[in-house]
């Protein structure tokens, strides 16, 4: 069995070619300073003395005499810009010597392993964690200057995509999940996740439940039986009486790779697992060698990974084109979460997939397909707007009243809607009055939901006697509801137990409309608004003005405010109820015993901007959040900023000043199509940068985080 294991996870260590990350930790400030003094302060000298030494501080930043020990210091946060400066490859600036990768990745560790020891944290910002970095106007402010620069990469599979290929292959497995996504990214699928020990260790234990599942039989007299319908080529190599011929492993090995990779092993493969099958069962036995054998086929690099290596020979502008397969598979994952149909892949083999006008008529025909499952589609809108997290924000007061679950599933079926139209989608999505409004409610049967039909509507400023009705989307008052921002869905997902979070409304809108980037909070700062529950959140609020938080802030504070003309339930409101300190004192009963707090209303003042919009291409002022939102439903430059989004999550990636042709391409379809998202996706899925990569000079690796 040992033998058989050690030559199963040589195979996959092969196959991934991944290395095992290692990670730093130091128990005691003395090991760190030799690491620092090793591996960190040569970098620093040679390439980071010139501009932040003792000689020049630029930017009040001097690296040689910047604390290590981040404990009971302020050196964290500086460390942590040094951290996030390396990272996005904005330091040292172009045109000066560089840094090779592995001298970046040694002070990288070793901030984050002191970090670590000396009890601080930080969110660093990496490439993937903000594609809002490259200027807009270097994207959609005239032709292109550059040609696709992004180079061949082979990423994991995303977890939704590996759980689908576990079920399908391993015929209803249900196995543990190797891969998750990382946290800080845009979107889920991007970012790959690390490639290491206990990962291979669960890809390899996985592999062998999928292979159990596949060979069950019983032996009977010796002859293997197949059990609940186990494919006979794979229990055939279990015959004890009669063993397997050796064309009978190669068809079982050919059944194999069909099952598992959709296609054919080469000759190399077919006598490489072939002779591995026998010497496997030679030296564990034959069960063990034929389940450890045939699990190394599930864990080839394409069972695992993305690949978008390309092929050929780098065009006149280098780039190379994916191949055939890895567009069919490419395309089948931009839309769903299983592999690439047959029909696919045979146009894939012959040649239709060769032209971008092929490989857009293949996204229509999956588009236009109702058969063919496209969760990845609504996966993209609750992951940009973010109001599924709405069921994650806990509620105590009138929570008898507050259904996170059906508000959810409205804000679902009010997209859906907007994406069956497919029409003005983006505009749609962001100013239209209609709404379901606790549409999983059965009137009749009183299914699908807990909520009566006295409770969800409440959120929506519906009166108590509205009569549900299936005859859905109902309009909502035009001066009280326009789009997503304003259901009760997403209002609620952008706020705490008992008041709004107008700071990550304001950074939401900041980053996902107007294109901006917001730091994140230093970790020597103690975020917290002043606990004056006798003040209105816009007062209190004040306090961020201070000369180091508005900074930030002045990006933030005024595209939130808009929004208070909701509540923390997403109730439209024009008063926030606060504490009435004068009235609460005097409310108590005979004895002086308090009777308890007694609340007023304050006027709520909504009125907001657009202020330091790039280039000014969207500005002036708002009254609420209704003009609010509209103007930003009718801005081009808004518009422009949900393609970045859009190509973020389907190319995985951020965007570079080289994809600039392939989004200004897919936004004129967009709008030539009258706003359709098929077209946008289409016109995303068969561009340049979908289609094309940049051969490295270096060796490539499996991504990274």
């Amino acid at each position: 069995m040992k033998t058989v294991a050690c030559k199963t996870m040589l195979l996959l260590a092969l196959s991934l070619s991944s290395v095992t990350a290692v990670e730093l930790k130091f128990a005691t400030l003395d090991e760190s300073r030799a690491e620092f003094d090793r591996s960190v302060k040569p970098v620093l000298a040679k390439f980071c003395a010139k501009c932040h030494g003792s000689d020049v501080e630029e930017k009040d930043l001097n690296l040689q005499t910047l604390a290590t020990d981040m404990k009971g210091s302020t050196s964290a946060a500086r460390w942590a810009v040094v951290l996030s400066q390396l990272s996005l490859g904005k330091m040292p600036p172009k045109g000066e010597a560089q840094p090779t990768s592995e001298s970046v990745k040694a002070i990288v560790d070793w901030v984050q392993a002191e970090m670590k020891r000396s009890g601080k944290h930080v969110a660093m910002r990496v490439e993937v964690q903000n594609g809002n970095e490259v200027p807009h106007a270097l994207l959609f402010g005239g032709k292109p200057k550059s040609g696709i620069d992004v180079v061949t990469r082979v990423r994991p599979l995303s977890p939704d995509i590996y759980e689908s290929f576990v079920k399908e292959v391993g015929k209803g497995a249900s196995a543990g999940q190797p891969f998750s996504p990382n946290p800080a990214t845009t979107f889920k699928d991007m970012g790959a996740s690390r490639l290491d020990e206990p990962t291979t260790s669960q890809l390899l234990g996985n592999a062998l439940l999928m292979v159990e599942q596949l060979t069950l039989h019983k032996l009977e007299g010796g002859v293997a039986k197949s059990e609940r319908g186990a494919p006979n080529p794979l229990v055939r190599l279990f015959d004890e009486k009669n063993p397997a011929t050796e064309a009978e492993i190669e068809t079982a090995i050919k059944f194999m790779f069909d099952h598992a990779l959709r296609r054919s092993p080469t000759p190399d493969e077919l006598t490489s697992f072939s002779t591995l099958l026998q010497r496997n069962i030679k030296d564990a036995g034959r069960k063990s060698g034929v389940r450890y054998s045939l699990a190394a086929v599930l864990l080839l690099p394409e069972a695992v990974l993305r690949s978008e290596r390309g092929q050929g020979k780098p065009d006149d502008a280098g780039r190379v084109r994916l191949a055939p397969r890895e567009i069919a598979f490419a395309l089948a994952y931009a839309l769903g979460d299983r592999r690439p149909e047959t029909w696919l892949l045979a146009d894939a083999d012959a040649g239709k997939l060769d032209t971008a006008e092929g490989v857009q008529a293949a996204v229509r025909k999956m588009l236009d397909d109702p058969k063919f499952a496209k969760p990845r589609i609504m996966r993209f809108f609750r992951e940009y707007f973010g109001y599924a997290k709405a069921t994650e924000v806990f509620k105590g007061e009138d929570a008898a009243e507050h259904y996170p679950r059906d508000l959810v599933a409205d804000t679902d079926r009010l997209i859906e809607w907007i994406l069956e139209q497919d029409r003005d989608v983006f505009r749609e999505l962001l100013s239209t009055n209609r709404s379901f409004v606790n549409y999983r409610w059965d009137a009749n049967k009183r299914q699908g939901t807990r909520a009566n039909n006295n409770a969800v509507h409440l959120a929506y400023g519906l009166p108590p006697d509205w009569k549900w009705t299936d005859k859905q989307p109902i309009e909502l008052p035009a001066i009280q509801r326009a789009g997503i921002l304003t259901q009760p869905a997403w209002l609620v997902a952008f706020s705490k137990n008992d008041d709004n979070d107008a700071i990550h409304r304001g950074i939401w809108v900041r980053e996902r409309l107007l294109g901006g980037v917001v730091p994140n909070i230093p970790i020597t700062v103690d975020a917290q608004l002043p606990i004056a529950p006798e003040r209105t959140l816009r007062d209190r609020m004040q306090v961020t003005h201070e000369t180091y938080c508005w900074q930030c802030h002045k990006l933030i504070n005024r595209t939130a405010y808009p929004l208070e003309i909701y509540d923390h339930f997403g109730r439209f409101r024009t008063q926030e109820l606060v504490h009435d300190l004068e009235a609460t004192a005097k409310n108590v009963d005979p004895k002086g015993k308090p009777l308890g707090i007694v609340k007023k209303g304050v006027p709520v003042d909504s009125s907001g901007s657009f202020d330091l919009v790039e280039g000014d291409m969207l500005a002036g002022n708002a009254t609420n959040a209704i003009d609010f939102v509209r103007k930003l439903a009718e801005s081009r430059f808004a518009e422009q900023v949900f393609v970045r989004h859009a190509f973020r999550y389907w190319m995985g990636r951020n965007e570079t000043p080289g994809d600039a042709g392939s989004l200004q391409a897919a936004h004129q379809a967009y709008k030539d199509n009258g706003g359709s998202m098929k077209a946008l996706l289409a016109g995303l899925l068969s561009s340049d940068s979908f289609l094309y990569r940049v051969r490295p000079s270096e060796p490539m690796s499996v991504d990274q985080p």
